[in-house]
Order: structure tokens, then sequence, then C-alpha cells
């Protein structure tokens, strides 16, 4: 029997929170770590950043094979604990190569809990549309954006990175809590195999041709993303810092309204979504590489946000429609993989011409994913209503 408005009510609210608590916590991580290796020079926190995605690209594809046909809650639950034991140890003052070390064992872990939570997060939110469910996820995520950092930075002046790190271990624990609760107060069904789910709106076909261009819309925009601070600084002197803070709420203001979207588009073909999401992402980085101020940095990142939002749910939700729940986590471990080759790929190309030429990295990598998705108009030209896209 279907279950009742009210608990249906209670998963939500209870995932969202979790959510948020988690993401949250990542970001109060990111933050602390990121001011603490600082003082070892820019390569210590280059190599941060790639601790924290390169296991992804090693080990998505494998732990998506290990993950597939295991329930969520005793996965999540024993994932989360291990990222909490792991936080502690980050706390006691190592080197910084050993906290480098460290977060690539935090992120290899972290790239199991992803993968579960990707692929259970429709039936964790109980709805039929996973665009809805996807769409939950990045408004946790995007509010994450703007309190994570305000919390970190208020915990790391008060308690330095020792303190921050246990905070994130709490969320870990939290989450630890949550992956127990959904077997044990039976917040997802645990009997049975999973429920089918219809392939209509999955990425087939000729659509793989969007697929493989989508991956260069997340280089292109990831490279520029290393050039975004020197763009502040160099264009916007005066007010770099102010512009930076407000710069990064903007694109969380997006993506909380690209977010609310994603359900009541999601009868439109997910190729279609695709080309036209990703051209306007290409849009936003070139109009702000071009013109580099501020009124049109904080309008471009509204929109920008919005179809950030918008691109990551279809991609998301097309995914798990095309292999269905009983397969989601095998696809989902790959899609990790694949998109943090490419955003590594990005930082790698983009870094280089990141100081000086900020304002030509954001133009470049705007209009190479503005041409990306460009390319997939043909194929949404050719999908017609009724048709797997």
């Amino acid at each position: 029997m279907p279950a009742s408005p009210p608990r249906v009510r209670l998963r939500a609210v209870l995932l969202f929170t979790v959510l948020l608590v988690s993401y949250g916590g990542d970001e109060v991580a990111v933050f602390a770590l990121t001011f603490h290796l600082a003082s070892s020079g820019a390569y210590f926190v280059a190599a941060l950043q790639i601790a924290g995605l390169l296991p992804g690209v090693v080990l998505g594809r494998y732990l998506g094979g290990r993950l597939t046909g295991r329930r969520p809650g005793p996965v999540l639950a024993a994932a989360s604990a291990a990222q909490a034991a792991v936080a502690v140890v980050l706390s006691f003052g190592l080197p910084p190569s050993g906290v480098i070390a460290c977060v690539a064992l935090l992120a290899a872990v972290n790239t199991i809990s992803v993968t579960v939570v990707n692929a259970a997060l429709p039936v964790l939110a109980d709805t039929d549309v996973p665009e809805k469910a996807y769409g939950f996820g990045q408004s946790a995520g995007s509010l994450a954006m703007v309190l994570g950092p305000l919390a970190g930075s208020a915990l790391f002046a008060a308690v330095g990175v020792r303190g921050a790190l246990l905070a994130d271990a709490a969320t870990f624990l939290a989450v630890a809590a949550y992956g127990v609760a959904v077997r044990t107060l039976g917040l997802v069904p645990e009997d049975g195999e999973p429920d089918a789910v219809s392939a209509h709106g999955g990425l087939t076909g000729g659509s793989v041709l969007a697929v493989g261009l989508v991956f260069v819309v997340i280089a292109a925009t990831a490279g520029t993303d290393v050039a975004f601070v020197f763009l502040v600084r160099e264009h916007m002197p005066g007010a770099a810092v102010a512009v930076f803070g407000f710069a990064t709420a903007a694109w969380a203001v997006g993506i909380l309204a690209g977010s609310a979207l994603a359900g009541t588009l999601s009868p439109v073909p997910p190729v279609v979504r695709l080309a036209l999401s990703g051209s306007v992402i290409g849009a936003v980085y070139l109009a702000c590489g071009l013109a580099p101020g501020v009124t049109v940095l904080l309008s471009a990142f509204v929109i920008g946000g919005t179809a950030n939002a918008v691109f990551n749910t279809t991609l998301r939700a097309a995914i798990y429609r095309m292999v269905g729940p009983a397969q989601a986590a095998r696809a989902f471990g790959t899609f990790i993989a694949g998109a943090n080759t490419a955003v590594l790929c990005g930082i790698v190309v983009a870094t280089p011409f990141a100081e000086g030429t900020s304002a030509w990295t954001y133009a470049v990598g705007g209009g190479a994913a503005l041409v990306a998705a460009f390319a997939t108009v043909p194929v949404a030209l050719r999908t017609r209503e009724g048709e797997p896209a």
C-alpha cells in the first residue's frame, strides 16, 4: 500500500535534513583544510583538491559494480561511520602529506556514500519522478554551499581546524544513524526486488553523443572555476571578497530555483533539457569573461545556477531511468568516475591560465561549453515525444 501523506512528508523532511547536514559538514571540512594547508603553499592546496577527486576516478566504476544489488541503509551507515573515523584522525594535527593521504582515504569512502545515495535517492525520497528526487538533493547541496563556509569560518576562528573536523565527524555519525533508521524504521522497502522503472526518458541510442558532450561541458566549466577567485580579484579589486561571497550565494539561489523547476520540466525529453541548460551555462561563463563586472557576474550567476540545477538533475534522472534501480549503483559509480575525470582534466588545462588571464579563461571555457551543448541540438531536434531520448 502507498505510504500515507504524513509519512511521505516525514521521509522527505528527514532526507533533506540528513543531506543538508552531510553536505554542510563536507563544506566545513573543505574550508578548514584549505585554510590550514594554504600556509604550506599552493601546491598542497592543489594536491588537496586532486586527493578529493582522484579516488572517484580510480574506484568509481569498481565500487559501483560491488554496490549493485545492495540495500542502501546498511551501506550508507557503514560508509558514514568509516568517514567519521577518518575525520577524527584528520583532527590530530597531521603534517600536510598526512592530511592529503587522509583526504584521499575519505574521498575513497565518500565514493561509496555518493554512489549509494545517487542510486537510491528516488526510493529514499519516495517519488516516481526522479527529477524531483535529484532536485531535492540539489536544494540541500545549494544551502550547504552557503551555510557550510559560514559555519566553517566560525568554527575555524573559534576552535581551529581540529574543532571543525570534529564537527564534520559528528555530521558523518548523523548520516550513519540515518542509514540505520532506513532499515529499522522501514523508510524504504527492504524486502524483495526493486520495482522496475520505465526506460522512457533515459539516455539511449544517439544520445550517447549527448553524454559525451556533457562531459565536455563539465570539464570546461570546472576548469573555468579555477579562475573564479582571480577574476574577481583582477577585475573587481575594490570589492573582491564581497563579490566572491555574493556570487557564490547567487549561484546557490539559482540552484534552488532550478531544483524547484526540475519536476515540472520532467515531461520535456532529457536531451532537449541537456542541450538547453548546457547552452545557458556556457553562455553565462562566456558573458562573465567578455564583460567581467559586478552586475553581469551576479545576475549571470543566478541564471547559471538555475541552468546548472536543471542540467544536473536531468542527467542523473536520465541515468536512473535508463538502467533502473537494480543497476543504478553500477551506473552511478561509472558516472562518478567519468565526471571526476572531466573535472580533473578541466583543472589541469585551465590552471596555468587562471591567473593574469582569468577573463579569457572564462570566455574560452564558456565558449567551449556552449559549442559542446549546441552540438547536442541535432539529437534534441530528432527527439520526438513518446520516444526514449
